[in-house]
């Protein structure tokens, strides 16, 4: 064997093995780096990615020119979370002047029931009735008959009032003091 031969065939220094993959790393990261900053558009022109919407599901696009094999038959759990549909809207409380409003006065403050058919008419209500009711132990309440308890949902609200339920059959002081046409029937108590 000549010289040559056997410098050639000599071990290589083996400290200089490390560079060359970490040259080669280095240079995929940049190369990565650039590429997606050119694909991404820069800062003057981004891509939007749309939101994805709840509840709804699509089919992910698919490449036309694909040489992946046709759709896979794996089952699993959906990524898609369906939401319930939000609940319709309230109906609508109908407009003060639709309402036949009466006012009782079960508080004894002197006066009270006129007072509150005048506060009542200011917001709109019409033809407002105001009376007495046998002395009452609790707090206004807000009577309605069958059919207008959205009327009287209106008028607590507007009056600031909290509570309402439908009107006792039972009590007649209160259907004898109330006129026969009154959808609401408002009975002011002390509390």
């Amino acid at each position: 064997m000549s010289t040559e031969e056997t410098a050639s065939r000599a071990p290589r220094d083996d400290r200089a093995g490390w560079v060359r993959p970490i040259v080669l790393a280095a240079s995929c990261l940049v190369l990565g780096f650039v590429a997606g900053w050119s694909l991404r558009g820069g800062e003057d022109n981004p891509i939007v990615i749309p939101e994805a919407r709840v509840g709804t599901t699509t089919a992910p696009e698919t490449p036309t020119t694909s040489t992946t094999p046709a759709a896979s038959t794996t089952t699993g759990p959906s990524t898609v979370t369906e939401v319930e549909p939000p609940p319709p809207p309230p109906p609508a409380l109908p407009e003060p002047a639709q309402i036949r409003l009466a006012v009782l006065n079960g508080s004894g403050v002197t006066g009270l029931a006129g007072q509150t058919a005048t506060r009542a008419e200011g917001l709109g209500y019409t033809g407002v009735t105001a009376g007495n009711a046998a002395p009452q132990s609790g707090p206004s309440v807000v009577y309605y008959r069958s059919g207008a308890q959205l009327a009287a949902r209106r008028v607590a609200q507007d009056l600031g009032y909290a509570a309402t339920q439908a009107r006792p059959l039972a009590d007649e002081a209160l259907v004898a003091e109330a006129p026969a046409d009154a959808q609401v029937i408002v009975v002011l108590g002390p509390g």
